[in-house]
């Protein structure tokens, strides 16, 4: 499998580039870092000061930048929400997903930055992300990396590895999860 990484709008490429190597080693792929796109304006909502994050991954989707990959991860560091729910820390579709870095930073809850925790909630994201592109569903073992994150915490509890329930899946290339 090749995986690139996308970054949309202004993302530092060395946070997005340290994800390099976690994402070859879960998922036994080739990544690269793929060129930056643009945030798409019709994604922002002013009035939330977010981004619509169906929009962004139907943006990534068809930038024609995942050409010649089976999948590709869009990384950005703007706020992301979907209709009726206040935010998500990433989304996922068929063959590509999102992560934002926007709500995994220290700085976001009023603390000092923490580049070591930041970087083990960027890697759990984007492999969460990824775990959903091959068909896993959200795992019932807290600690697995598949696990739903509905707040920053849950993310801490859990691992950036998948469980032994579902690492069997991603190697097959994905499968309903439990």
């Amino acid at each position: 499998m090749r995986i690139t990484l996308i970054p949309i709008g202004k993302v530092d490429p060395a946070e997005i580039k340290m994800l390099e190597d976690p994402l070859k080693t879960e998922f036994s792929s080739d990544v690269t870092l793929g060129k930056k796109i643009p945030l798409p304006a019709a994604a922002r909502n002013a009035a939330r000061n977010q981004h619509d994050a169906e929009v962004m991954l139907e943006f990534l989707s068809l930038s024609g930048d995942s050409a010649g990959y089976d999948r590709a991860l869009g990384v950005t560091d703007v706020d992301l929400y979907l209709p009726g729910v206040n935010f998500v820390f990433g989304l996922a579709g068929r063959r590509n997903a999102v992560i934002s870095f926007h709500r995994l930073r220290q700085s976001f809850y009023g603390l000092p930055e923490d580049v070591e925790v930041f970087q083990r909630r960027a890697v759990v994201e984007a492999v969460h992300e990824m775990g959903h592109t091959l068909g896993l569903a959200h795992c019932g073992d807290p600690r697995c990396v598949m696990r739903f994150s509905n707040t920053i915490a849950e993310t801490d509890l859990k691992g950036p590895a998948f469980c032994t329930t579902c690492r069997p899946r991603v190697r097959t290339g994905g499968a309903t999860g439990r």
